[in-house]
């Protein structure tokens, strides 16, 4: 179906982005400014650099034709692929992890730009394809689209990157036609997986062999919900068969992905998300920081460049994965509820889109793409509250990195590109 073409700049999302941006430069500084020598040194300016070179970025993506994205989907996807296989093989090391590829006298982080290649080839298949769980087939080339970065990101390893290639396509299945409770049956497994990891959480942190019959509960009740709902929904048998199946293996096979995936300081982010304080002085630290960080500074805050936590060093990486509580020390309560209302706006904004374009990958685009940011703000501002365990996933438009700043730009490129560039094709 042809698009309607408003050729409408959307200059209230972009002046949102941009709001966010200056902020983040500002509390990048505080965040950094006592670092007179070292690697962290006037980090602030680079950051500037970063940014301006992401409006750049967004400005020559709105000027772009929507059909050359279409066009050219599956060969920024086949890039990245190649990135991602090439920081595997010859990487740089840092802190235990090959992200990064060096390229001149700057990294870049693959796994980033790896999310603009699955979400436009996504968008693209989905905009050809019908996909249902009754018809299993249609689902093999998503699955093989999402499962190839997510394995060499997981390799690298990268948890809260792999679970971002993921969380994006839920939103892009919904509206490319699969119904709620199919999702719930394609998502199901995971849940068997988390939820049966529960008694290896408990045992590991108490340092026993076994949790009881107590730790299997959760993945009990949760088995016995799902047996109902198949009951009473009465989907194929095939699906029922497969769904069943699927979340008996999954649970079986948790054991594995503990004791041979997982390594220790995963476990133990796992462990400090229930109790911060078995770990204090290691995997709980940075959680346990962050939340008297944000915790001391009540209603209105201790004041710019006046965070204690921050000043002092306390926080880990408070310059991009903490980069929240380091705002939400200086400016508390009221500073935060600002942050997330403008952000709010910012994800609501770029959703409405959708309701003035009507080509179907240009929508699949602006869905996949609000998800990811959406995601990456949630789960950043939950983990560092201590709502969530720790995944290094940085805020969006506050956090420092240039390939993360120029993802998001692309990410918001791509969305007011929906409005701003003719979608007829």
């Amino acid at each position: 179906m042809k698009a309607r073409h408003s050729g409408v700049f959307d200059l209230s999302l972009f002046v949102a982005a941009l709001i966010l941006w200056i902020i983040g430069i500002f509390v990048v500084y505080s965040a950094t400014y006592i670092n007179v020598t070292g690697p962290l040194a006037g980090l602030y300016k680079s950051q500037i650099m970063w940014v301006v070179m992401g409006i750049i970025v967004v400005v020559m993506a709105v000027s772009i034709p929507g059909k050359f994205f279409f066009n050219s989907s599956y060969v920024f996807y086949g890039l990245s692929i190649l990135l991602l296989l090439y920081a595997t093989a010859k990487g740089v090391d840092a802190k235990g992890a090959s992200r990064w590829i060096a390229i001149g006298g700057m990294r870049m982080q693959p796994s980033e730009f790896a999310k603009i290649g699955l979400l436009l080839a996504l968008a693209r298949f989905l905009s050809q394809n019908e996909i249902s769980l009754v018809n299993w087939r249609s689902l093999i080339f998503p699955a093989m689209i999402i499962g190839v970065p997510f394995l060499l990101v997981l390799k690298q390893p990268d948890l809260g990157t792999a679970m971002v290639f993921c969380i994006l396509s839920i939103p892009m299945f919904f509206w490319a036609g699969m119904s709620l409770l199919e999702i719930f049956f394609l998502c199901s497994p995971v849940m068997s997986v988390a939820l049966s990891a529960v008694p290896l959480v408990i045992a590991f942190g108490a340092h026993k062999s076994g949790a009881g019959f107590a730790g299997t509960i959760p993945w009990g009740l949760f088995f016995l919900s799902l047996t109902a709902v198949l009951y009473y929904t009465k989907p194929p048998r095939f699906i029922i068969v497969a769904v069943i199946a699927l979340n008996l293996v999954a649970a079986t096979v948790t054991n594995v992905i503990w004791g041979t995936v997982l390594r220790d300081y995963q476990k133990m982010r796992v462990i400090s998300f229930l109790n911060p304080e078995a770990d204090a002085a290691g995997a709980g630290y940075q959680v346990i920081q962050s939340m008297v960080a944000i915790g001391s500074a009540s209603v209105f805050g201790k004041g710019y460049l006046q965070g204690s936590q921050s000043r002092l060093s306390y926080l880990p990486e408070q310059h991009t994965d903490f980069i929240f509580s380091v705002f939400g020390e200086q400016f508390g309560l009221v500073g935060c509820t600002l942050i997330l209302s403008i952000y709010l706006f910012l994800v609501i904004r770029a959703l409405s889109t959708v309701q003035h374009i009507r080509n179907r990958f240009t929508n699949l685009v602006v869905i996949g793409g609000s998800t990811v940011l959406a995601f990456h703000a949630f789960i950043n501002a939950a983990m560092v509250m201590g709502l969530m365990p720790v995944v290094g996933v940085p805020f969006p438009f506050l956090s420092y990195g240039g390939s993360f700043v120029l993802t998001v730009s692309i990410l918001l490129g791509l969305i007011l590109n929906a409005r701003t560039s003719s979608q007829d094709f």
